[in-house]
Formats: C-alpha cells, sequence, structure tokens
C-alpha cells in the first residue's frame, strides 16, 4: 500500500507541489489545496476522520491540539488518520527548503 501524506494547514502548499516532482511514489497533498481546499478550516476531528476514509496519513505540526484529541478518538473506539508529528525545534515550519529536503530524502 502506498503512502499518501496529507500536510496540514501549518505546512505550506509549496511544500507538497515540490515533493509531489521529486518523490513519486509518495502521494502528498495539502490542505490548502486538496479537493479544491475543502480540507481548509475544518475542525481537527473531521480533519482526522476524512484524512482516515481517504487512506490518508496527516503531517503536522500541531502537538498541542491533536494527540488529546487522538487519545479521544481511541477512547470513544472511532477510527481515525495515522498522525506524523513535526516538531518546530527539529524543522521550523517557515522552513520550506529544509522540510522539502526531508521528505526528499524520505
Amino acid at each position: 500500500m502506498p503512502l499518501n501524506l496529507l500536510l496540514g494547514e501549518n505546512i505550506s502548499q509549496l511544500v507538497a507541489g515540490h515533493v509531489r516532482k521529486h518523490q513519486s511514489d509518495i502521494g502528498f497533498e495539502s490542505v490548502h489545496t486538496s479537493q479544491q481546499g475543502a480540507f481548509r478550516g475544518r475542525l481537527d476531528r473531521e480533519l482526522l476522520l476524512v484524512a482516515s476514509a481517504g487512506g490518508l496519513t496527516l503531517v503536522t505540526y500541531d502537538l498541542k491540539t491533536i494527540h488529546p484529541l487522538l487519545v479521544e478518538l481511541s477512547a470513544e473506539g472511532q477510527s481515525y488518520a495515522s498522525v506524523a508529528f513535526a516538531d518546530a525545534l527539529t524543522i521550523a515550519n517557515d522552513e520550506f527548503g529544509t522540510i522539502m529536503r526531508a521528505f526528499i530524502c524520505f
């Protein structure tokens, strides 16, 4: 099963576009552009459920709200998307080149 990533709102859509050109074996979508921006502004809970239904792994810097939501969904017995957390102390979300290189080397 191929890996399909959905980059969260806190990651520039430029990252997805650039990485898609260099890493064609991994699906890269951005919340900003996927399905004509239909994911933008959605509640985190809804985003996780929609991503799960689409077989997408959410990539986010949102450590504060996503983790507790995963615990809540799990307690409810609800399926949710896989999540890959990024940390601004490792790569700041405005360091587009560094983020792109990390995905290309992935």
